[in-house]
């Protein structure tokens, strides 16, 4: 678990939370509910994260999520703005890894907000964005790649984590149901003992 818990400690570096902020997260994978986790640590007042995976919505309820949404059946928009009272959120990030979702996440940012794409995007795709929108809301965009300097951090805070809920253990006999249960979304992380 260190290295998906020093993204999101990069993440959060690079994500401008304050106390009291508000913050979305796209994605309740590993990185979106670690993302989670340090945002609330770092402050983080009012929380939403989409999800389309029940097992990850009832997690991200779990760590403390204000609201979590299911993209699928919900209107992420109308919920976000809800929560932020028609703002927008002071920090969004984006942890799918699908372009479309890197573009929501712009326009789910408050006036000077910060947005974060913290996912991998298959090669030579582009996201759209409107230099006028950019130069009217001053929104930063950050991206996650590696995580420098994270990994000293990051082991002190293994401790402090409760993690073992994430992790499913599964005997090597049935890896291939392991990969069967982590592509249908229904488990967070998998540990394959012999």
């Amino acid at each position: 678990m260190l290295e998906p818990v020093s993204v999101a400690v990069h993440t959060i570096d690079l994500a401008n939370i304050r106390p009291g902020n508000s913050v979305a997260i796209l994605g309740g994978g590993p990185i979106g509910l670690l993302v989670l986790e340090m945002a609330l640590r770092a402050g983080a007042a009012r929380t939403l994260l989409s999800e389309s995976t029940a097992g990850r919505r009832q997690m991200a309820r779990q760590i403390g999520a204000d609201m979590v949404v299911d993209p699928l059946t919900e209107n992420l928009m109308e919920a976000g703005q809800k929560l932020t009272d028609g703002r927008g959120f002071d920090t969004v990030v984006e942890a799918v890894g699908k372009v479309a979702l890197a573009e929501q996440a712009i326009e789910m940012a408050d006036y000077g907000g910060t947005v974060v794409w913290a996912a991998m995007y298959p090669a030579g795709a582009k996201a759209g964005v409107a230099p006028s929108y950019m130069y009217n809301h001053e929104l930063t965009i950050r991206s996650v790649f590696i995580s420098p300097y994270c990994f000293p951090r990051s082991m002190n805070l293994l401790a402090k984590l409760n993690l073992k809920p994430w992790i499913s253990i599964i005997p090597l006999d049935n890896i291939n149901e392991a990969f069967q249960t982590l592509i249908q979304g229904k488990a967070i992380k998998m540990l394959v003992k012999p």
